[in-house]
């Protein structure tokens, strides 16, 4: 992954697997979008928080075409490296969950890590769950209790890379007089 948003729609997956909310009912967050659409049914938002790197670095090299212009004196078989720094990335991803049935879904998230259905997905997707918090009935605080919510927050590990290239040193000749 070298871009979150690369992400989202793994993640937007994961959350419907995990919780039982229908695809179409799990959401990015802070998007603008109404959500009027869903009316009184359940649905989700979640949004992915970029925590920390952890681990060592793994450098992944590949031969690419040059990326500076070159001497013509010097030939023209020359190459560049495009070089990615990959590490795991700790991921934050807090989940909402809105109406009847926000209770279940966020309940549901507890341990999902170890249904067959799940895991199969995060080895598939080369996705770490660490753990996943406590469920937060936010509805007492922001709605005075006319709709459910609740909220969760999920620990996960993703691989990160970040690209760049590595330019290769122009050869030079050195001449010696005796």
């Amino acid at each position: 992954m070298q871009n979150i948003d690369e992400l989202n729609p793994l993640f937007r997956q994961l959350v419907s697997l995990a919780s039982g909310v229908m695809p179409e009912h799990v959401i990015l967050a802070d998007q603008g979008r109404s959500t009027e659409l869903f009316g009184l049914e359940l649905y989700a938002t979640y949004n992915p928080i970029p925590i920390r790197a952890y681990g060592q670095t793994r450098h992944v090299r590949e031969v690419v075409a040059a990326v500076e212009p070159t001497e013509p004196t010097l030939g023209d078989d020359w190459t560049d490296f495009s070089e990615s720094a990959c590490t795991a990335m700790e991921f934050m991803l807090s989940v909402n969950f809105f109406n009847a049935g926000a209770s279940n879904a966020a309940m549901k998230l507890q341990n999902a890590n170890f249904r067959a259905p799940i895991s199969e997905y995060l080895f598939l997707n080369q996705i770490a769950w660490r753990y996943a918090s406590a469920p937060r009935y936010l509805s007492a605080q922001w709605q005075a209790g006319i709709q459910p919510r609740y909220q969760t927050d999920i620990q996960l590990f993703v691989e990160h890379a970040v690209p760049y290239n590595v330019l290769r040193a122009a050869g030079v000749d050195i001449l010696t007089h005796e």
